[in-house]
């Protein structure tokens, strides 16, 4: 059985880096100068909603975008909650299981969580997109099919990025702290004393 030591730290470094990049890209998904910018430079981006399903990532803003409602902010804001729970959920138990992990199970539990939390946080907004627009049960199937798909694609790609962070602050360990404290010599043996008669 392994008695190795286990950095304390690196309980923490890897999940927290994967939540704190999930949370700011929903951040700035949310800000529209940022998310408008890539809409106008990279048109793709914003095929999804045009064909009815949830924009790429939950955004987390603070009040309603435009002439939108409160109701869709709020599904919004709902989504990405949602999404945010699940990757600390997952990160954790991760962390119990693995709690030093090494560069490239780093990346494949981070591009693994931003796939999941990404498709989850989606399906919280994909439900209220059908309720808003009546939609029946094919159409709902079809856009919830379609919206997983594209949830996937988008939490793999993101994850990928996510994932190289994760590496990197996977590799990087602290020295230990037995490097830091220069050797001690050891004392020179003290031959006895010749007994006296």
């Amino acid at each position: 059985m392994s008695t190795r030591t286990v950095d304390p730290l690196s309980f923490r470094r890897v999940p927290i880096t994967v939540f704190a990049l999930l949370a700011l890209a929903s951040v700035l998904a949310g800000i529209w100068p940022i998310a408008g910018l890539l809409a106008t430079w990279a048109p793709a981006l914003i095929v999804p909603e045009a064909a009815g399903l949830p924009s790429l990532i939950p955004p987390l803003r603070l009040w309603p975008l435009g002439e939108t409602t409160w109701a869709f902010w709020l599904s919004d804001t709902l989504g990405a909650l949602v999404m945010l729970a699940i990757a600390a959920l997952q990160l954790r138990a991760a962390a119990r299981k693995r709690p030093d992990p090494g560069p490239g199970r780093a990346f494949g539990t981070a591009v693994g969580v931003t796939t999941v939390a990404i498709i989850g946080g989606n399906l919280v907004r994909s439900v209220f997109l059908s309720f808003a627009v009546n939609a029946d049960l094919g159409t709902y199937l079809g856009q919830l099919v379609a919206g997983v798909a594209v949830s996937a694609l988008t939490g793999a790609l993101l994850g990928c990025l996510v994932g190289a962070v994760a590496a990197v602050v996977a590799a990087v360990r602290r020295a230990p702290a037995t490097d830091a404290v220069p050797a001690v010599e050891p004392a020179p043996a003290v031959e006895p004393l010749p007994a006296v008669e």
